[in-house]
């Protein structure tokens, strides 16, 4: 068992939520403070679990690149040891570009990399919201607070 393998079983993939995911409403000001509340703890459970997805995501990428590296490395030493004189590296690389393991190994590389920013993409959807959450639910607070200065003053 690897690193990452032992991280994973420790908790690094978080659970996916049992509850869907929120959708914000047009105007978070009509929400009661408890559907507030738990519209922000829904957005940052599904951050939390995102992020978790998008870490593993940018580890498979990662290990997709690797493979395509060392696939590309390995075939340009073949295609090189056993070029004739008139070769070029520049016609190996070609060659190699075309390989159909190069092929499907960047392509995997390229499906890995568009899932990674996906998710960061959700990601940065998840903590917008949240923060427009967040202040919400401190405008409520300050507001209540006023509130309550005002009831002392008079």
């Amino acid at each position: 068992m690897n690193e990452i393998d032992v991280l994973m079983k420790k908790g690094l993939a978080l659970p996916k939520p049992q509850y869907d995911q929120a959708i914000l409403p047009p105007d978070i000001t009509e929400l009661s403070s408890e559907d507030l509340a738990v519209m922000f703890t829904t957005l940052t459970g599904w951050a939390d679990y995102i992020a978790s997805q998008l870490v593993q995501a940018q580890l498979r990428e990662r290990e997709a690149q690797r493979a395509l590296d060392l696939a590309e490395n390995k075939l340009l030493i073949t295609r090189m040891g056993a070029a004739s004189k008139g070769s070029t590296v520049s016609l190996a690389k070609a060659q190699i570009a075309t390989d159909p393991e190069i092929l499907q190994l960047g392509d995997t590389h390229e499906e890995r990399y568009a899932y990674r920013k996906i998710l960061e993409m959700m990601l940065s959807n998840q903590e917008r919201d949240i923060t427009l959450v967040s202040r919400e639910i401190t405008r409520r607070t300050n507001e209540s607070r006023m509130g309550r200065r005002d009831t002392f003053i008079t």
